[in-house]
């Protein structure tokens, strides 16, 4: 259904970016500096000055030690489950992933498989598990992830560096255990999904080995960005960019300090938050606290664009039906190139439903909040990783919507 079916379309549920959000409540981040990154290639966005340039250098945003305590950790026993109507074939799915016979046959004998409410329930050993190859994963695992009872293969740990040791290179997980991940990764689209974490669990050697596990699968990359200051900088564009979409309101907080940083005659650096709204610059690289639990349901990505440059926040935009209605009636469908403060919504090629959304910044860069859980930070991320994150698992799109009103910069 097309997006532009404005009495069909609605904003669906933020979907998590990862398994282990489901079972985490409020957080705070643990930051940690990873090395200078260059920008990913660049959306369809408007070219700007050398000194407009903005510098990114990746961080990683983990749970705190002492929050994770009150979370339970999985079983560390391994459970893949399918509909009761389907066990006569599940033999022969595990077959064609390559499984041995023998070990089929032993998951698959009446004694070692569970029916419950309508499930059947399949406990693969251990061993069974390890033994497993990348292709058999990247076979068996999507099929398991069609039914949301397979929480880790549903929402897997998604890992978005090129490889799975630059992932977890400044965490603090034992190297046999990164490796343990990396044999066990499989491809998901163009990035890494990680989803045998019960076997994971098991092979923790004690409680403080397995916190530790557990709190790295919670990383989270995102950016601290800095905009380049010189003395030839023209500071009227600049502050005329970052202004609200069809707005003449003046920044009167960060103006003196643009103008300032000008007038060193050298090259400096204005971190981005600097010139975000009082919303976003309170939230970004914070996850929810007791404040947005106590209103019984938590923002995700739709409540986080539609009150990007708001002041305080609207609470009625928690309402999946009152923020559709928002967007159609104060959004236009717009066309690149994509401008300061457009939200861009991840359309579901089937059934037109925005399953995701973040607003543009510049560059590439996008701010957003990935999934309706307490897990889930405010971060500033790329529209790459953003897609590759939500366009891997599902047939979608990215359609631009802007403010009524508003012209092209």
């Amino acid at each position: 259904m097309s997006f532009c079916s404005r009495s069909r379309w609605v904003l669906a549920p933020c979907a998590l970016a990862s398994a282990v959000a489901g079972s985490l409540l409020w957080i705070i981040p643990r930051t940690i500096l990873a090395q200078e990154s260059a920008p990913a290639q660049s959306p369809p966005a408007q070219e700007g000055r050398a000194e407009d340039k903005l510098l990114r250098s990746p961080i990683f945003l983990e749970v705190s030690d002492n929050l994770l305590e009150n979370f339970p950790i999985p079983s560390p026993r391994t459970r893949w489950s399918f509909p009761e109507e389907q066990a006569d074939s599940v033999e022969l799915l595990f077959l064609k992933s390559g499984m041995a016979p023998g070990d089929v046959e032993a998951m698959t004998e009446p004694g070692a498989v569970v029916r419950s409410d309508g499930w059947v329930h399949f406990f693969p050993s251990n061993s069974v598990v390890e033994g497993m190859s990348r292709e058999a994963r990247a076979t068996l695992y999507p099929e398991l992830a069609r039914y949301a009872i397979n929480e880790f293969h549903e929402s897997p740990v998604l890992i978005l560096t090129d490889t799975v040791e630059e992932w977890y290179r400044s965490s603090h997980l034992r190297p046999e255990t990164v490796s343990d991940i990396s044999r066990m990764a499989y491809r998901r689209g163009s990035v890494w999904a990680f989803s045998d974490v019960p076997l994971l669990v098991a092979k923790s050697q004690g409680e403080s080995d397995l916190k530790t596990f557990y709190k790295a699968l919670t990383r989270t990359r995102t950016y601290l960005v800095r905009i380049s200051i010189g003395p030839h900088t023209d500071t009227i564009a600049l502050k005329s960019y970052w202004r609200p979409p069809g707005s003449t309101f003046r920044r009167k907080d960060v103006e003196p300090l643009i103008e300032s940083l000008k007038e060193t005659g050298t090259e400096m650096q204005l971190d981005l938050v600097h010139l975000m709204p009082p919303l976003a610059r309170k939230l970004l690289y914070t996850y929810p606290g007791p404040e947005n639990t106590a209103k019984g349901i938590l923002p995700d990505c739709h409540w986080t664009c539609l009150n990007y440059f708001n002041y305080e926040p609207h609470g009625y935009l928690l309402d999946s039906k009152l923020a559709t209605s928002k967007v159609l009636e104060d959004y236009e469908l717009g066309t690149g190139p994509y401008h300061y403060g457009d939200i861009l919504f991840f359309i579901d090629d089937l059934n037109g439903d925005a399953f995701h959304s973040c607003v543009f910044l510049k560059e590439d860069l996008v701010f957003t909040k990935n999934g309706r859980n307490q897990m889930a930070p405010w971060i500033i991320s790329t529209l790459d990783e953003i897609s590759r994150i939500y366009l891997t698992s599902r047939k979608g799109h990215i359609e631009i919507y802007r403010l009524r009103g508003t012209k092209s910069p």
